[in-house]
């Protein structure tokens, strides 16, 4: 009889332990036999690694699912190790077994026949390997040049490699590698580089008409020429501007391994014909340099913070930015700055070296450093005293394209106005410099970051994926003045190619999203940017403005892309940030396109046909100065119009052009406040008490009534 691990010894009844089931408790995996006898120190992540690719080939990647797999695995073989002490040490393809095993139990089906076709391929791979090993070379000194060393010619690495990169049967890939290894010692070299092998290997696949493989085998880089023109400050495309010459820093290296990036994404990544659009100039793909990384990232700083003392955890704060900044390809934002930052200011005088000044510096610092933009969003009045020091402090910094904007909501807007109205200068000269952004939002939704909405009540991280901006003034041209319909038609075909592009970039960025955040669980969205609003417009009204046009458009735009992602696992949604490059890549794409048949075009192509460069397209959803048929619009309310069917968005009033002959002390300002009397009187919100203080003078008044605007 044996009770909770004791026994009984004979007729002395003394109890006695046993240890052989102590030992065997404690006898655990430490060491794995590979298949030519070696033993090697167990990992557990190799098989969470396994099991991830298969997941990924079946396009479920789950990187939990795939530790619990590897968790499994790891229990059954300390249990047969606790048991048998000829277990201690499991072969490598028992391991594989009890992976497959492991992955039908748990309900993987899918996942466990793309490991067990994996594991059938690689043993196919290793025979072809151990059949040409032993071969000997017909010209001994053939001799293959590695980025590490110098290998002796050897076959079998090339039928090895067609297997496993270009999925090549067997037989196909022994053809393939015995007419290039005759070339190779038909051509008389005695030594002979991998790349000069791949395209010998290249060649025999065309010549065969194996696209397929081909397409998988093929290189993704630069041509030499290129390489070199980038050393030496020549731009890699005619609408980019020029790296600094002869840098050799971080600028130039990321600008290759953006563009090798780039080039795989088109590809490999993005639906063929959704990627020709792309190459044809019909849309932008943006932020492919950087296809596995979010574009933008939106994260409340109270959850980076650590809740400590207000002096070293608001610095602190600065390194988990920093963290998080490598994460993000273009933009992270910072929400409700004063959740971790108000107490700073309390603790500080002004001009303290620890003070809000200097943590607003050391954020530009991180930024520079990251290559990134990171930026500041207040939504609400919850800290109104600390908005408006935010805003005194970010009037007094230099500019600087690395200086945090501040993403600030009309509300707060106008109470730092209420409180402080001797900021007025400096908010006129940040909605000038671009470095204040005015937003809006409504009651289940808010800004949150460039092509980042927050829902309400909604806490987290939120990430924009990527965003697909849209050639406006090509569509306007083609479809001819006054023709609006046909305009809405091909928008709407292009919002459907923007989420079959969208859905791609998603699948893509699944697998490493997790890693590339750190851990931080995101929601992510993607975007769809119009670029050329003002110029489409001007098109379709034969050289008039017309706003309630514009509406229709957005409307339109916003209204397509709700409807065909639904049922979709992300949201995609308009947004005017992003589109920088397209407007430039648009506007030269179209100008060779006139150029080449001939047509003339000077209001949109003058200094394309002079020889120049053309001038980028529009960006955002600036339209001021607009005239609608004969009247004039101040700016400000052109874009309120153009905006009343999005309810939440941005503008940025950075170099918008003001009325002519309007004498105003504050003009963007000014054109905030027509944009926000506008925008609110369409929104219903004229009963709220607006502007508490009388406006700077030339600034119309916010009426607490609805009355007549123009």
């Amino acid at each position: 009889m044996v009770e909770n691990g004791e026994g009984r010894d004979g007729d002395y009844g003394a109890p006695v332990r046993r240890p052989a089931a102590a030992g065997r408790a404690a006898r655990r995996v430490r060491r794995v036999q590979k298949r030519d006898g070696r033993e090697v120190p167990f990992d557990a992540g190799k098989i969470r690694a396994a099991v991830s690719a298969a997941l990924a080939a079946v396009g479920a990647s789950d990187p939990d699912f795939a530790a619990e797999v590897a968790g499994v695995v790891e229990l059954a073989l300390h249990e047969e190790a606790a048991g048998d002490a000829e277990c201690a040490v499991p072969h490598i393809e028992h391991i594989q077994d009890l992976v497959e095993k492991a992955l039908m139990e748990l309900g993987a089906p899918e996942a466990a026949k793309a490991y067990i076709l994996y594991r059938d391929r690689r043993a196919r791979i290793r025979e072809a390997l151990q059949v040409h090993a032993g071969e000997v070379p017909r010209q001994g000194s053939m001799r293959v040049r590695e980025m590490e060393g110098v290998s002796p010619w050897s076959k079998g690495r090339i039928v090895a490699g067609l297997m496993e990169e270009a999925e090549l049967p067997r037989p196909a890939a022994e053809e393939v590698a015995a007419a290039v290894e005759a070339r190779v010692f038909s051509s008389g070299l005695r030594r002979i580089t991998t790349s000069l092998v791949r395209e010998l290997v290249l060649s025999e696949l065309f010549e065969r008409g194996w696209t397929r493989a081909l397409r998988r085998q093929g290189l993704v880089g630069l041509a030499r020429p290129a390489l070199r023109g980038v050393l030496a400050g020549h731009p890699l495309a005619p609408w980019r501007e020029a790296p600094e010459a002869g840098a050799m820093g971080p600028a130039v290296r990321d600008l290759v391994a953006g563009e090798i990036l780039a080039r795989y994404a088109l590809e490999d990544v993005l639906p063929e014909d959704a990627a020709e659009l792309h190459r044809l100039g019909d849309l932008s793909v943006e932020g492919l340099e950087s296809p596995h990384l979010p574009l933008s990232l939106s994260v409340e700083a109270e959850l980076l913070a650590a809740g400590g003392d207000p002096l070293t955890d608001a610095f602190a704060l600065l390194d988990e930015v920093a963290r998080r900044a490598r994460g993000v390809s273009r933009v992270l934002v910072l929400e409700e700055p004063g959740t971790a930052l108000a107490p700073l200011l309390r603790a500080t005088r002004r001009g303290s070296p620890l003070g809000l000044a200097a943590w607003l510096g050391g954020l530009k610092a991180v930024a520079r450093g990251a290559g990134v933009a990171i930026d500041l969003a207040c939504r609400g009045a919850r800290f109104p005293s600390f908005t408006s020091r935010l805003v005194e402090e970010l009037g007094e910094l230099p500019a600087d394209p690395f200086a945090p904007r501040l993403f600030l909501e009309g509300h707060e807007l106008e109470e730092v106005l209420g409180g402080r109205p001797d900021l007025a200068g400096v908010l006129d000269r940040l909605l000038a410099e671009g470095s204040l952004i005015p937003t809006w939002g409504e009651e289940e939704e808010r800004f949150a970051g460039p092509g980042c909405h927050r829902r309400h009540r909604e806490r987290g991280a939120l990430a924009c994926g990527g965003a697909v901006a849209l050639n406006l003034p090509r569509l306007a041209r083609r479809a001819g003045s006054w023709r609006e319909e046909i305009v809405q038609v091909g928008l709407a075909e292009l919002v459907q190619a923007s989420l079959a592009l969208a859905r791609s970039l998603e699948s893509f960025q699944r697998a490493p999203f997790g890693q590339a955040l750190a851990g931080l669980r995101a929601r992510v969205s993607y975007a769809i940017v119009p670029v050329g609003l003002r110029e489409a417009l001007f098109a379709l009204g034969d050289g008039a403005i017309d706003a309630d046009q514009g509406a229709r458009l957005l409307g339109l735009l916003a209204e397509a892309a709700r409807r065909f992602s639904l049922g979709g696992a992300a949201t995609v949604s308009p947004c005017p940030f992003f589109g920088e490059g397209a407007a430039a890549r648009f506007a030269w794409i179209d100008g060779r396109a006139a150029r080449a048949a001939g047509a003339r075009q000077g209001l949109l192509f003058g200094a394309a046909e002079a020889g120049e460069a053309p001038r980028p397209y529009s960006t955002g959803f600036a339209l001021s100065p607009a005239a609608e048929r004969a009247l004039p619009r101040a700016a400000g309310r052109a874009e309120a119009e153009v905006l009343k069917t999005l309810p939440v968005g941005a503008l940025s009033f950075a170099g918008l052009p003001l009325s002519p002959g309007v004498e105003e002390p504050h003009p963007h300002l000014a054109a905030w406040r027509r944009f926000e009397v506008r925008r609110r009187a369409q929104a219903g919100e004229l009963s709220l008490e607006l502007f508490p203080v009388p406006p700077p003078a030339g600034a119309p008044a916010l009426a607490s009534t609805p009355r007549p605007l123009v």
